[in-house]
């Protein structure tokens, strides 16, 4: 099988969605696709897996992170981050957690530092 494809994409949404995401130009859906591969290996190896785009799902999840690069390209954040939650998931569910910087080395996010703030005693200056 050969790589993710502007065809992929084209398959993936309507034609009247393709042309609007795409601006009527090729080499923006090309782009989200580059863009998409290079996230989708990033989050993948993350997990401790390899990247295989003959796999269905990595195909499936590269297509859609290149059509949340898209959205977001062309003004639409929430329909992008929905496409961005979709791919992060088909990740999860198929290669499991996908570690990130704040992981705390047991494939859960470290959540905020606890501790006490100290506020030092102003000078009483002769009272």
């Amino acid at each position: 099988m050969e790589r993710v494809s502007v065809e992929d994409l084209q398959r993936d949404v309507t034609p009247q969605d393709y042309m609007t995401l795409t601006l009527g130009d090729d080499a923006n859906a090309e782009r989200a696709v580059e863009k998409a591969v290079i996230w989708a290996r990033g989050k993948i190896l993350s997990t401790g897996n390899a990247i295989d785009e003959d796999n269905e799902v990595v195909r499936q999840i590269i297509v859609t992170r290149a059509l949340y690069e898209l959205w977001f390209f062309v003004g639409y954040p929430e329909k992008a981050r929905s496409k961005e939650e979709d791919a992060a998931d088909l990740i999860e569910s198929y290669f499991g957690a996908i570690k990130t910087k704040h992981d705390d080395g047991a494939g859960t996010a470290a959540g905020p530092a606890g501790g006490a703030v100290i506020v030092p005693e102003l000078p009483d200056y002769g009272r």
